[in-house]
């Protein structure tokens, strides 16, 4: 009986020693080859996942506060939250700058400048992930990648839109949100917003 209470110990200690960290900030320095244990979510799978709940009336300073630590975006009006999503911030060498910020303009059909693929003239794929500057071939047009509902944040190209979310770091640096939070987000967003990122 003793020596199986004392294996049974080891075997705990083995396992805990072996199981992944559940750090998404280390994972997002890239830290990590795989997900944490503790993320249930397919990374193949996008997932759509938030709430809005504003109360008629209500009124006030806006706030958008950025956890890159628990991937999720919280939404604030005269200081009651009344939304919140999950995102996909910067993922390992793109990180998403932490700070306090401003929404700087809007655009509800904004492209990537940097980042997206290349086409013929006919519209066929001849590269699907590309990256402005690397060699264009003959004939090839840049195609910007998708970023609607955007809100800039920074001039160097930080944004937050609609896109690809599996509550860990995925994107470029932008935070990345699912397509009904991102539309809900945009249109109760007053250009001048702050936004805080940690």
């Amino acid at each position: 009986m003793k020596k199986s209470l004392i294996m049974m110990a080891a075997t705990a200690a083995l396992l805990a020693a072996c199981s992944p960290s559940n750090d998404l900030a280390a994972m997002a320095r890239g830290g990590y080859a795989f997900r944490p244990e503790r993320i249930k979510i397919d990374p193949h799978k996008a997932v759509a996942h938030g709430y809005w709940d504003r109360p008629s009336g209500l009124e006030g300073e806006h706030l958008i506060v950025i956890d890159t630590q628990l991937q999720q975006a919280k939404y604030y009006i005269a200081n009651q939250q009344v939304g919140s999503s999950t995102i996909s911030s910067g993922k390992a060498g793109h990180g998403t700058p932490a700070g306090s910020f401003k929404i700087l303009s809007k655009d509800e059909d904004h492209k990537s400048s940097t980042y997206g693929s290349v086409v013929d003239a006919d519209g066929n794929t001849l590269i699907a992930d590309y990256t402005k500057g690397q060699p264009m071939p003959e004939g090839g047009i840049y195609k910007g990648a998708d970023m609607n509902f955007g809100m800039q944040i920074t001039t160097t190209g930080i944004w937050m839109h609609e896109g690809y979310v599996t509550s860990a770091p995925e994107s470029h640096g932008c935070i990345r949100l699912p397509r009904d939070m991102a539309k809900i987000f945009f249109d109760n967003t007053p250009v001048g917003t702050r936004v805080v990122i940690k």
